[in-house]
């Protein structure tokens, strides 16, 4: 088709529309009254909407504040820490923990309230978290702005912000109380509530951990096993409080005669056990060195021992008392049991009481 023959055939198409049109009828004009109801009409939902948004704002506001409220005065502490370890936000509950007035917090260094020997573990932890996906925890102390210290738990995860960098957040807990409560179970399970000296069960602990050293050193250790002499006599005449005392005070004398690495344990009753570790690699000067101790321990516990006693609800009396002890000694090295280590100081405690008592005595054996 020609383009002449294109321009016809859209005149014609025009032509009919403009035809149609024409036929038609026109709109006839909405009556005013009709028109000012549908306006009213129009008003009133533009206000049902604008009242509906209005609630929908004053919810938003209050589960705003609800939240806030929940955020300072949670039972912990919220952290917000950049990746440079600054701190960005903290709560209230935060702040408190910290000892801090909380405007005073945001861009300090959060590591200058953990305890120094602990800030290695929170840099570690820290380098830890911003590699992970999932939370992690750390136990430490931390320092309040008043430099007294608490146990935290502290759980990290690492998250996208608004802006979407990333920041740690933090959940701060304090754990003084467990810590506690932990600390106290671990003293009636191995210490003797009486003495506070190791009981059997640490000492047979520290016993396995002084046979270990001998494997690494190749030093000797030795074993001195105790036993008071004179102390039935005590009880029978002053009673079991009486005892007690001097128990408490032979605990407080044997803990002055050795090393820190030595370990004093009560044994049960009036026995007593102490373990010399890394003595020497010679098995003469081990004992030479076993035996000054014991010379030295020997000499605390033979000294005069005075007693304040109360009799009778109220009554105090001072008595005096002596007691030696008979002491048997057992070197030993790196391949011997626990078990036969300690036989064989008891078998030369007995040797000692045999003698005489308030002795010393060496369990004689080949290496």
């Amino acid at each position: 088709m020609t383009y002449e023959n294109k321009l016809t055939e859209q005149v014609k198409l025009r032509k009919t529309a403009e035809a149609k049109l024409s036929l038609s009828p026109k709109p006839r004009p909405r009556p005013p009254e009709i028109l000012l109801h549908e306006l009213h009409v129009h008003q009133i939902e533009l206000e049902m909407q604008n009242e509906q948004l209005r609630q929908s704002q004053i919810a938003l506001e209050k589960s705003r504040d609800r939240y806030f409220n929940f955020y300072n005065f949670a039972p912990v502490g919220y952290l917000t820490l950049n990746n440079n370890g600054m701190i960005d936000e903290v709560n209230l509950t935060g702040a408190t923990l910290l000892g801090v007035e909380r405007n005073k917090l945001p861009h300090r260094r959060f590591i200058s309230y953990i305890a120094t020997e602990y800030q290695d573990l929170w840099y570690r932890h820290f380098m830890r978290v911003q590699n992970q996906d999932n939370s992690l925890a750390c136990e430490l102390v931390l320092k309040r702005g008043d430099s007294s210290t608490f146990h935290a738990q502290l759980d990290c995860l690492l998250v996208k912000d608004d802006d979407a960098s990333t920041v740690v957040r933090v959940v701060l807990t304090d754990i003084t109380e467990r810590k506690n409560a932990d600390q106290i179970v671990n003293k009636l399970a191995f210490y003797d509530s009486l003495t506070q000296l190791p009981n059997r069960r640490l000492l047979d602990d520290r016993l396995d951990q002084a046979i270990a050293a001998c494997k690494r050193s190749g030093l000797y250790g030795a074993v001195l096993f105790l036993d008071l002499d004179n102390f039935k006599p005590l009880n029978d005449k002053h009673g079991h409080k009486a005892g007690d005392l001097l128990l408490v005070e032979v605990a407080r004398r044997l803990a002055g005669c050795v090393r820190e690495v030595d370990t004093v344990a009560r044994f049960g009753g009036d026995e007593f056990v102490v373990v010399l570790s890394e003595l020497d690699v010679d098995q003469s000067d081990s004992a030479a060195q076993a035996k000054i101790i014991g010379d030295k321990i020997h000499t605390a516990l033979s000294g005069e021992y005075w007693l304040t006693s109360t009799a009778h609800g109220s009554t105090k009396m001072i008595i005096h008392h002596n007691v030696g002890a008979s002491i048997g000694v057992a070197l030993f090295g790196n391949n011997d049991h626990p078990v036969n280590i300690l036989k064989w100081a008891d078998i030369a405690m007995y040797q000692a009481k045999a003698a005489g008592r308030n002795t010393i005595r060496f369990y004689e054996r080949k290496f």
